[in-house]
């Protein structure tokens, strides 16, 4: 906002002058279009001072999120190995609960890796190909519904062939941390 419109701003009736003011004439009309240029400077020179501000506030947020995060990375790594360290010393170690939140364990599914072009071509010679989608890919979920695991190898349990192209990994139970409200 330069002088001239801190000049314009300052001449805007107060609140209690407005019911009685009326513009009649073009001299008039031109005042108040300079009032409204000067309203509309002040106005974006507020937005651009909040932006700046909001602008400080969000990177200083960051850096807070950032320090808090490193802090809560290690609390939760002192929590499971707190929770690693009871399952070793007792196998039937659960979970341990305070009034703050809880340290559990929770299964997890089995993570299966593909190589699809090879399963395809393993469950065609396999004389599978109800598990194999038109586009020429497997239908993985009716393939595991349909094959067994033997020592992380699948298996057609029709056939007995072992499956190239898929393996399945075992995956430890994972800690869970959850914070009370």
């Amino acid at each position: 906002m330069n002088a001239y419109q801190l000049n314009e701003f300052e001449g805007i009736p107060a609140p209690e002058e407005r019911e009685q003011f009326r513009i009649e004439t073009i001299d008039q009309v031109n005042w108040a279009l300079r009032k409204l240029a000067a309203i509309e400077a002040k106005q974006k020179e507020a937005e651009r001072l909040a932006e700046a501000e909001l602008h400080r506030i969000r990177t200083w947020l960051e850096c807070e999120k950032s320090a808090l995060e490193l802090d809560k990375q290690f609390f939760e790594s002192q929590l499971g190995l707190y929770a690693l360290n009871q399952r070793d010393a007792d196998p039937k170690w659960t979970k341990a609960s305070t009034p703050y939140g809880t340290v559990k364990f929770r299964k997890q599914q089995p993570k299966w890796h593909y190589d699809d072009a090879t399963l395809v071509e393993s469950l065609k010679s396999a004389g599978r190909i109800d598990l194999i989608r038109i586009k020429e890919e497997p239908n993985k979920v009716d393939l595991k519904k349909s094959v067994k695991v033997v020592g992380g190898q699948v298996v057609d349990p029709e056939s007995g062939a072992v499956l190239d192209g898929v393996k399945v990994e075992e995956q430890a139970d994972s800690v869970v941390v959850e914070v009370g409200s």
